[in-house]
């Protein structure tokens, strides 16, 4: 799955029907719906604890999502770098 960590929490949360009012119930914390936008859409990267908490809620495998957190990151770092730089890394 080459989706970004956003694009899979969102994927996750519309598979199981859920709106973001209930993902945040489900986790059970004080989050703002402004928040999980921020994660969902413009690829924000929560706490390992947090990216924990939501491999949980969804049953997914242990650290599968801090996996796929490490590879957004990375692209992140990637193309800002080549933005600030002009240089394309392979």
């Amino acid at each position: 799955m080459n989706k970004t960590f956003g694009e899979n929490i969102r994927l996750y949360r519309q598979q199981k029907g859920w709106t973001v009012k209930r993902f945040i119930e489900e986790l059970g914390n004080n989050l703002s719906a402004t928040y999980i936008t921020k994660i969902e859409i413009h690829e924000e990267i929560p706490s390992p604890e947090l990216t924990c908490k939501i491999e949980d809620i969804f049953g997914l495998k242990e650290q599968q999502l801090l996996k796929i957190a490490k590879k957004t990151k990375v692209k992140q770092y990637r193309k800002s770098l080549d933005e600030k730089y002009s240089v394309k890394l392979d």
